[in-house]
């Protein structure tokens, strides 16, 4: 494996469990990180190169496939796509342990969203015509001149506003890089869309989330995903490099075992955000393998990619398996039963190590869907 040689020594990964504060790779030290060998490579692809998956749905006879083609093919309506309120980023939305009613109600135009330029950009994939993919880059175009997202201030907004624009602004980056070469001219209107994702993950990262864990624990990851897509779309290395690095932080941030201490000072939410975290570093790090890079071939001693990842499988049989490493026994089981929390392991189905388990935890859920990742990664990746 390629070693991280000095680059992790930037970090303190210290943590005392019982009560101590995780000192994980801070912005500053990823920041100083050498990633001056990662570059934008092609530009054309983020997720799945869409002309092969395209060809492949095209003459799939597996059935729950070719059933979830039919109902794309029908898609959301345009018109009501088109009339969906722009969301400004202004409005205040409550914390998610603090009132779950409240955040839900507020939250629902975020979801709105993710669901719509999802289906629609899924659609484009699977559809006879250009209608699905010609009504993304509109719809987008529109949120693009109404300066959606924009409007975000910290001192108004609020963190879960924050967190909020994160899935939204990944679902717009993923959704568009799937049209954007399947649909002949538009340039305007791609230059428009363009502009304005780069503007808005700009603004975002302006803000570096507190030492409580939101600087560097899964909420970087998730914005460390949306930094990596847009700048492979726009050519940009520094925000492909955000990307990388999450990697990188991941590992200083790792026990032994794979346990990532960040999650684990979660308590009894421990399991449920390891395999979290997992999921958006798998999806980093797919998408890093379309622009020519390995990572899971990075390595600090005896931890990397795969040591994380075969702790957060272990979670996912055995919820309580973060016991020890949480300090709490009274683990969150929920989550392990919910496809949201699965989705990623469609992207492992080819990697030799993890075959066996992509069957295991997949049998009875697909097709998977999380709208914070691009909607459809069963359509995406699944191959029978």
């Amino acid at each position: 494996m390629k070693k991280l040689k000095g680059f992790l020594r930037l970090a303190s990964v210290a943590l005392a469990l019982a009560g101590g504060v995780a000192a994980a790779m801070t912005p500053q030290e990823r920041s100083a990180l050498d990633l001056s060998g990662y570059h934008v490579n092609n530009p054309t692809v983020a997720l799945f190169d869409v002309p092969t998956r395209r060809a492949y749905l095209a003459t799939t006879q597996d059935a729950m496939l070719r059933k979830r083609i039919t109902a794309l093919r029908a898609g959301p309506n345009c018109a009501a796509a088109m009339a969906m309120p722009v969301i400004s980023g202004a409005l205040f939305t409550p914390k998610f342990y603090e009132d779950r009613a409240a955040w839900r109600q507020a939250a629902t135009i975020y979801h709105g969203f993710e669901d719509t330029v999802d289906e629609l950009s899924a659609g484009a994939l699977v559809a006879n015509d250009d209608r699905h993919g010609i009504c993304v880059l509109t719809m987008l175009q529109h949120w693009a001149e109404q300066r959606a997202f924009l409007d975000f201030t910290p001192e108004t907004s609020g963190i879960q506003t924050w967190f909020q624009i994160e899935s939204s602004l990944t679902a717009a980056a993923l959704s568009y890089m799937q049209v954007r070469d399947s649909i002949a001219g538009m340039d305007t209107e791609k230059k428009t869309i363009e502009n304005w994702l780069f503007a808005v993950a700009k603004m975002h990262l302006a803000r570096q989330g507190g030492a409580d864990g939101s600087c560097c624990n899964n909420h970087f990851y998730r914005r460390a995903l949306y930094a990596e897509i847009i700048g492979v779309l726009t050519r940009d290395d520094a925000l492909f490099r955000i990307g990388v690095s999450a990697v990188y932080s991941a590992l200083s941030d790792s026990n032994a075992d794979g346990a990532l201490r960040l999650e684990m000072a979660r308590g009894a939410n421990a399991a449920k955000y390891q395999v979290y975290a997992t999921m958006y570093l798998v999806t980093i790090a797919q998408i890093a393998k379309l622009q020519g890079y390995d990572l899971y071939q990075l390595s600090d001693g005896d931890r990397s990619l795969d040591t994380i990842i075969g702790y957060s499988l272990a979670v996912l049989r055995s919820p309580d398996h973060a016991a020890a490493d949480a300090g709490t026994a009274d683990q969150n089981t929920e989550f392990a039963q919910e496809d949201q929390y699965l989705v990623w392991l469609e992207m492992l189905a080819d990697h030799p190590a993890y075959k066996d388990s992509v069957a295991e935890f997949l049998k009875d859920k697909r097709p998977s869907y999380n709208r914070s990742l691009g909607g459809d990664i069963t359509l995406y990746f699944y191959k029978n």
